[in-house]
């Protein structure tokens, strides 16, 4: 039996602890091969392109809208014990574009944050990368990058509600205030490193400030996400 593109991202989110209740996505993710070009995507936030992003209800909802903070446009996301994801589906081969990067900033931590446990497994700021594995729907892999409250830099964990699904702390400590932290990670390496051997194309790129499973309420903001072959600058010391 054939999946679309829509059940198959559905079955993803379920396996991260993500239930859907409303999808819309397209049936195919767009092909991003623009071999000559060192930035090969880009999401400035100035506003949300309706025909890039696609916000998927997990449990309640997170409230997404662009904003401007210190004299930049971006993204703010607030749960108040709700979930949903806003999700970009294309494909591209992370062995030519291997960098992810983006700014973010947390303003509300979730209270009892235990990535660990189901019942506490919500962060105010993660960013997903889905990677196009074989098997069933909810076998599929993927990366979560999570800004930690208590979980130190660099730790890394099966997903409370999958075990294809790792989380990857890529920046930790209390909330940033009016400091905006620039993250970079290489996703080739990072594959490599949770999943071994080389990586397979992706084909989505999700984000989410989640308080669903705590009840709580967290506040967070992103900003200038890029795919690229190289790192486009200097990355912050995360995890002070």
């Amino acid at each position: 039996m054939s999946l679309s593109w829509s059940a198959v991202l559905g079955a993803l989110l379920v396996a991260c602890g993500c239930g859907t209740r409303r999808v819309t996505i397209p049936v195919l993710p767009p092909l991003l091969e623009r071999p000559t070009e060192p930035v090969l995507w880009h999401e400035p936030f100035d506003h949300v392109d309706p025909s890039r992003w696609r916000e998927i209800e997990v449990k309640g909802q997170t409230t997404y809208e662009v904003v401007t903070v210190d004299g930049r446009s971006c993204l703010r996301a607030e749960s108040r014990g709700g979930a949903s994801i806003l999700l970009a589906p294309l494909r591209f081969n992370p062995d030519k574009y291997e960098w992810l990067s983006w700014d973010w900033r947390v303003e509300r931590h979730v209270d009892g944050e235990d990535l660990k446990r189901k019942q506490g497994s919500d962060a105010a700021a993660r960013v997903y990368v889905y990677f196009d594995t074989p098997g069933l729907p909810w076998q599929r892999r993927n990366l979560d990058y999570v800004w930690s409250a208590v979980l130190p830099f660099g730790t890394l964990l099966s997903s409370a509600f999958s075990p294809t699904s790792k989380i990857l702390v890529a920046d930790s400590g209390p909330a940033s205030g009016d400091g905006w932290r620039r993250v970079q990670r290489n996703l080739e390496e990072d594959y490599e490193r949770v999943f071994g051997g080389h990586p397979p194309d992706v084909v989505a790129i999700g984000l989410m400030t989640d308080a669903d499973n705590t009840g709580t309420h967290a506040v967070a903001y992103f900003d200038d996400m890029r795919i690229s072959r190289t790192p486009p600058r200097p990355p912050h010391k995360a995890g002070k």
